[in-house]
């Protein structure tokens, strides 16, 4: 059962926030939609001690909560969005940005 359209965010942060399990900055899960049939999910955090990428490994249903909620954010718009960026702090602030052609526009900036 996938919970309220509202809700999906918490559950993006809380997936994020339990499968990292040393001190970090911040984590990313980026959702690849150019290929309507073939979406393309990573995730990755990143550490004081090292700002290189560390790999996050990201569940089916993950994937498809965060497509539920890039569809539904997506769905009267008039762009053709192909990205979606869901970024957390340690402390619970994240955002969600989309993305269209290489470049970045703010839809919808939550804590």
């Amino acid at each position: 059962m996938q919970p309220d359209i509202k809700n999906i965010s918490h559950h993006l942060g809380q997936y994020l926030y339990q499968q990292i399990n040393e001190p970090w900055l911040e984590a990313q899960l980026i959702l690849n939609c150019e290929d309507e049939n073939v979406l393309e999910c990573k995730a990755h955090y990143q550490t004081a001690a090292d700002t290189s990428e560390q790999p996050i490994t990201v569940t089916d249903e993950i994937v498809d909560l965060f497509n539920t909620l890039f569809v539904n954010a997506t769905k009267h718009q008039p762009e053709n969005w192909t990205r979606a960026i869901f970024t957390i702090n340690r402390q619970g602030q994240f955002n969600l940005n989309f993305e269209r052609e290489n470049t970045v526009h703010d839809i919808i900036v939550t804590s």
